[in-house]
C-alpha cells in the first residue's frame, strides 16, 4: 500500500540538510481526493522532495545498526570495505601516511569524491580530500553513498559520487558506550573507545551533545612474517663509493695495496665500493672491506598499523522561532594525535644524491678521514676536469628512529534558518558554515646537512663549537655528541579555512497533466584559503629529507543551480539539473545532469542518469610550493659502456663523452600550476530496481556505470620530459631540465597540467531478503562490484595489483543477520578477486625470482553476537574480525622487490592477519 511504502521510506530516508530537519525537510501532499496525507522526503542526490526512497541515482545506505555491527571504529575504515570503494589513504600507511583516512569510489581518487555532513560540505585538506577520522562514528545515524556524478547538484569534486553522513537527531536521554578489542594471537593492535550522547527535545526545540574518545595502538611490521623484511643498501655500517678518477693515483695505489677490489677497472666509472669494518672509533685504510651485498632490514623498525588518539565533540540544536521558521545549528570539533615510525635516517652525501647532498665535502683535515685527501661532493669545487664525485651512505642508527607526530585539529560550525512559505509546498533554508583544519607535524631524527658538512670539514673542533663526525669507524663510531651536533627536530604547520554561504528553495513549480513539476533552486558561495609552512631547514634544503617550499593561496567559488522533476506520463519522470560556477582562479563553467525514472509496474523501477561533472583545482594544485622528489630514471644520454661516447641525440648536445649518471635516482622538483583548468567528466548509469510484491522483503538492484574523466590534473612526468628532450620530439621539454658541466641532471621540473584521462566502467549488483520464521528474523544481503574497465591514460588496470593500489575485477560482501528476542548474531564475508602482480604484467618476473606472478583471491569472515538486557537498557556485543586469521598473498618471497611497503596492499587486505576480538557495551538512561 502507498502509506506503507512511504512509511518505510521515511524510516530509511536519505535525508539531508541542517542539524534538525524534522519540521521542514518533509512536506505533505494528498495522493488522491480524500486520501491520508503522506510525507515527502529528500533523497541524497537530489534537492527535490519525493515520496519514494529509490531515485534515478544508485544509492547505498548504511544504517546505524550496520555501523554498530562492524568492529571498526572509524567511518572511513567501514566505507573502505564496501565493494565499490577503491584504494585510499588509511592508518595502515606508515611511510607516507598522515594519520588520515580517505574514501575513494571506483579508483578515481579520493579528491574526486565529495563528502557531505547533513548535506553540506565538510572541511577538506589542501589537496581537497577529506579525513573521515574527523567525523566521530558515535554521532552518525546513517551514511548514504551516491554512486554517480552529482556536480550539477552539489558542485565540485562529485565526479565519482557523494558520501553524505547523517548525524543523529531528535535524541532523548543519555547513552554511554564503551568498546575494547585486540588481536588474539599477537596481543597487539589494541583499540579502545568511549562515548556519551545526551539529548533532549521539546515542542519548540532540541539539543544533543556527543563526546567521543578513540585510541588505536600500533602493530609492528616486524611482527608479521609477510612484512618482516625490507632491505636497503644504506646500512648501519655505511658505504663509501670512491671513483678512481676522483682520487689521487697514490690513494688508488694504496687502496689496491690493501687488497680492495677496483670495480670496472679500466673504465670511466672504475672505483672502490667500501664498507667500514673497524672497531669503535678506530679508522685507517685497513679498517674497510669490499662491499659484498650489505643490506639493512628496515622493516622491524616500521609500523604496520599506525597509532593514534582522537577526541571529538559534537553539539546540535534547533529552535522554532515561529510556526514557519526554525533556527538550526551544529558544531563539531575533533583533535587527532597520530604518529608514524620509520627506521633511522639514511645519510646520503655526494652529488649523485641531489643538490643538497652535493654540498658536503669530506675534508682531508677531518680528524677521522683515513684517506689523506679531500673528497669533494661536487665537481665545481674539485677543479678536476671530468671529475666524478664520491658517494657516501650510512644509516644513522645512533640517532634512533624517525618519528612523525601529527597534532591535527578540525572544527566546523554551522548556523542557519529554514522554513516554509505560507500554505504553499515551498520550503527554504539558508546557512553559513565556518570550518578550519590545522595540523602541526613534529619530525625527529632528521640530519642538518650544513652541520654534517661542518663536522666533516676543516677546522672542526671545540674552539669552533663543532663536533667532528666519524663516518669511517665501526659500530659505536658515532657518539651522542656527534648525534646532537648534526641532528634536529622539524616542526611544520599547515591548515585550511572554509567559509560557505548557501540559500536553497524547493517546492512545486506548476502542474502538468501527468502531475506536479517539482523544482529546486539555490545559490552558494564558497571561500577556501590554506597554507603549508615547512621547517626553515626543510625550506632551505639543508635537511637530509626532501626540500619543500611554503604554500599559501586560496580561491572563491560562486555557484547557482536549478533542478526540476518533470512527470511526463504515469510512471515516467525526468529530472534535469544545471549548475553555473564562477571560480576566481580559472573563470566560469557549467555542468548538467538528467535523470530518468520509469515504473512500468509497481514492483519495477527502470532508471538511468547522464551527468557532467567537474573538479576545481585544489589549493595544492594551484599554489603548492616547489618540493623535491627522487624518482628512479635512466638518462638516455649515458655514454656507451664500451666506447664511452654519448649518444648523438638532440637533447644530449653538450653532454661530455664518458658521462654516466652517478645515481639512478634523479632529482625532480614538483611544481604547482596556477593556470590549471577544472577537470571534466561525463558519467552514465542504467539500472533496475525490483521489489517483487509476491515475495515480501525481497529486493534486487543492478546498475551499470560508465565514467570518463578528461583534463585530469596530473604531473607531466619526469620520464616523459627526459625522453622528449633527449629524442628531440618536444624541444620545449629541455627547458625543464638543468645539467651541470659534467652532464649530470641537477634538476628536472615536473609540472602539473590538464592532460590525463580516466575511464571506469562496471556493474554493481545488490540483493537482500528479509524474512521471519519461528526461529527468529533473518536478513541476507549480497553486494557485488564487477569492474569491466579501469583505464588511466589508456592503460587498463583491471585485475592488476600495483603496490598498495589494487584493481580487482570482482569485490563483494555477503551478510547474514539473525535476531530473536534479546539475541542477535551477524556474519559477513568480504571477497577480493585474485590479481596479477604488476611486475609480472610488465615482464619483470624472470628478473626477480621469487616474485609472485599472481596475488591470490581473498576471503575474510567477520562475526558478532549481541544480547540485550532490557531491564537495564543495556546491549552487549562480542565480535571477531577476520575469524580464520586470513593472511594476504605476499608480492615477493621476502619483500626485496615488492612494490608495496609491506609486501601486500594495505588498502585491499586486513593488516591484522589475526583474529581481532572485541567487546562493545551500550547503556541508555
Amino acid at each position: 500500500m502507498l502509506n506503507n511504502k512511504v512509511s518505510k521510506a521515511v524510516r530509511l530516508a536519505i535525508a539531508f540538510g541542517a542539524a534538525s530537519t524534522a519540521a521542514f525537510s518533509a512536506s505533505s501532499f494528498a495522493a488522491e481526493e480524500g486520501a491520508e496525507k503522506v510525507e515527502r522526503i529528500q533523497v541524497t542526490g537530489s534537492r527535490i522532495k519525493r515520496t519514494d526512497l529509490e531515485s534515478a541515482s544508485p544509492v547505498l545506505v548504511l544504517s546505524r545498526d550496520d555501523l554498530n555491527v562492524s568492529g571498526q571504529l572509524s567511518i572511513g575504515d567501514i566505507l573502505q570495505q564496501i565493494p565499490a570503494a577503491g584504494a585510499a589513504l588509511n592508518t595502515a600507511f606508515n611511510n607516507g601516511g598522515t594519520g588520515a583516512t580517505n574514501m575513494d569510489l571506483r579508483n578515481l581518487g579520493a579528491q574526486r569524491l565529495l563528502v557531505l555532513v547533513n548535506g553540506k560540505r565538510w572541511v577538506s585538506s589542501l589537496g581537497s580530500t577529506v579525513d573521515l577520522n574527523t567525523i566521530p562514528s558515535s554521532a552518525i545515524e546513517r551514511v548514504e553513498v551516491v554512486k554517480d556524478g552529482a556536480s550539477a547538484i552539489y558542485g565540485s569534486d562529485a565526479i565519482a559520487g557523494v558520501v553524505n553522513i547523517i548525524t543523529r537527531k531528535d535524541f532523548e536521554g543519555v547513552e554511554v558506550s564503551v568498546y575494547g578489542g585486540e588481536n588474539l594471537k599477537y596481543n597487539d593492535g589494541r583499540q579502545y573507545s568511549a562515548d556519551i550522547t545526551v539529548g533532549t527535545t521539546s515542542d519548540r526545540g532540541g539539543l544533543m551533545f556527543n563526546a567521543s574518545h578513540v585510541t588505536q595502538q600500533e602493530i609492528w611490521a616486524g611482527d608479521r612474517d609477510i612484512s618482516s623484511m625490507g632491505n636497503s643498501s644504506t646500512t648501519e655500517k655505511g658505504r663509501l663509493r670512491l671513483t678512481s678518477s676522483a682520487i689521487s693515483p697514490d690513494l688508488r695505489d694504496s687502496l689496491l695495496a690493501q687488497g680492495y677490489t677496483e670495480n670496472n677497472a679500466g673504465k670511466s666509472n672504475a672505483g672502490f665500493d667500501l664498507v667500514p669494518n673497524g672497531a669503535g672509533s678506530a679508522v685507517g685504510l685497513d679498517s674497510f672491506r669490499d662491499r659484498a651485498g650489505d643490506v639493512y632490514n628496515y622493516a622491524p623498525e616500521n609500523y604496520l598499523a599506525t597509532p593514534q588518539e582522537r577526541n571529538s565533540f559534537y553539539v546540535q540544536a534547533f529552535y522554532d522561532l515561529s510556526d514557519d521558521v526554525r533556527f538550526v545549528s551544529d558544531f563539531m570539533m575533533t583533535n587527532r594525535k597520530s604518529s608514524q615510525l620509520l627506521a633511522a635516517m639514511p645519510l646520503t652525501i655526494g652529488s649523485s644524491f641531489g643538490a643538497a647532498a652535493s654540498r658536503v665535502d669530506i675534508h682531508e683535515n677531518n680528524i677521522y678521514n683515513p684517506f689523506g685527501e679531500t673528497l669533494y661532493g661536487d665537481a665545481s669545487r674539485s677543479g678536476v676536469e671530468g671529475y666524478i664525485p664520491f658517494a657516501g651512505q650510512r644509516r644513522f642508527v645512533e640517532a634512533g628512529n624517525r618519528i612523525y607526530r601529527q597534532n591535527d585539529t578540525t572544527y566546523r560550525a554551522m548556523v542557519g534558518l529554514e522554513g516554509g512559505i505560507g500554505d504553499t509546498s515551498w520550503v527554504w533554508d539558508a546557512s553559513y558554515i565556518y570550518g578550519k583544519n590545522s595540523q602541526d607535524v613534529l619530525t625527529t631524527g632528521l640530519l642538518n646537512l650544513t652541520r654534517v658538512n661542518q663536522a666533516l670539514g676543516d677546522n672542526c673542533n671545540a674552539s669552533t663549537s663543532c663536533v667532528p663526525l666519524n663516518l669511517f669507524g665501526g659500530a659505536g663510531s658515532i657518539t651522542q655528541d656527534m648525534v646532537d651536533f648534526v641532528t634536529f627536530d622539524s616542526v611544520s604547520r599547515e591548515g585550511l579555512e572554509l567559509k560557505d554561504y548557501t540559500v536553497n528553495f524547493a517546492g512545486d513549480a506548476f502542474e502538468l497533466p501527468a502531475g506536479v513539476v517539482g523544482m529546486a533552486v539555490g545559490f552558494e558561495r564558497r571561500e577556501e584559503s590554506g597554507y603549508d609552512t615547512p621547517d626553515p631547514l626543510t625550506q632551505s634544503g639543508e635537511t637530509s629529507g626532501n626540500q619543500r617550499d611554503a604554500t599559501s593561496g586560496g580561491f572563491r567559488l560562486d555557484e547557482a543551480y536549478v533542478e526540476l522533476s518533470i512527470p511526463v506520463f504515469d510512471g515516467l519522470t525526468i529530472a534535469p539539473a544545471i549548475r553555473f560556477s564562477d571560480h576566481s582562479a580559472y573563470g566560469s563553467n557549467s555542468t548538467a545532469k538528467v535523470g530518468v525514472e520509469y515504473r512500468p509496474m509497481d514492483d519495477l523501477l527502470l532508471r538511468g542518469t547522464w551527468a557532467e561533472g567537474y573538479r576545481a583545482p585544489s589549493i595544492s594544485d594551484l599554489y603548492a610550493g616547489n618540493a623535491d622528489a627522487y624518482p628512479t630514471l635512466t638518462d638516455p644520454c649515458n655514454s656507451d659502456a664500451d666506447t664511452g661516447v654519448v649518444p648523438s641525440l638532440p637533447g644530449c648536445a653538450g653532454v661530455p663523452n664518458g658521462y654516466t649518471q652517478a645515481n639512478t635516482q634523479i632529482r625532480e622538483t614538483r611544481v604547482s600550476s596556477p593556470d590549471l583548468q577544472p577537470e571534466e567528466s561525463e558519467s552514465k548509469t542504467f539500472g533496475i530496481v525490483y521489489n517483487p510484491s509476491y515475495v515480501d522483503g525481497l529486493e534486487f538492484k543492478i546498475d551499470y556505470y560508465d565514467i570518463e574523466v578528461e583534463n585530469s590534473i596530473g604531473r607531466y612526468g619526469s620520464n616523459r620530459i627526459l625522453n622528449e628532450c633527449t629524442s628531440g620530439s618536444n624541444a620545449s621539454s629541455c627547458d625543464y631540465i638543468d645539467r651541470d658541466a659534467n652532464g649530470n641532471i641537477v634538476d628536472l621540473r615536473n609540472f602539473l597540467q590538464n592532460s590525463g584521462t580516466y575511464n571506469v566502467e562496471g556493474i554493481d549488483f545488490y540483493t537482500a531478503y528479509k524474512f521471519d520464521t519461528q526461529y527468529g528474523s533473518f536478513r541476507t544481503s549480497l553486494d557485488l562490484s564487477y569492474v569491466m574497465t579501469n583505464e588511466f591514460d589508456g592503460e587498463d588496470q583491471v585485475g592488476v595489483q600495483y603496490g598498495d593500489a589494487g584493481y580487482p575485477e570482482y569485490k563483494g560482501t555477503f551478510a547474514l543477520d539473525w535476531s530473536q528476542g534479546d539475541f542477535d548474531a551477524h556474519w559477513q564475508t568480504r571477497y577480493v578477486d585474485r590479481m596479477q602482480n604488476y611486475y609480472d604484467v610488465v615482464g619483470y618476473t624472470p628478473s626477480f625470482p621469487g616474485m609472485a606472478a599472481e596475488i591470490g583471491s581473498y576471503f575474510v569472515h567477520d562475526v558478532s553476537v549481541g544480547y540485550a538486557l532490557d531491564a537495564y537498557n543495556t546491549k552487549i556485543s562480542v565480535g571477531v574480525e577476520n575469524l580464520f586469521a586470513k593472511e594476504p598473498s605476499p608480492e615477493y618471497i621476502n619483500n626485496d622487490y615488492a612494490i608495496s611497503t609491506n609486501n601486500f596492499s594495505v588498502t585491499e587486505y586486513d593488516v591484522n592477519m589475526d583474529r581481532f576480538v572485541y567487546v562493545r557495551a551500550t547503556i541508555k538512561f
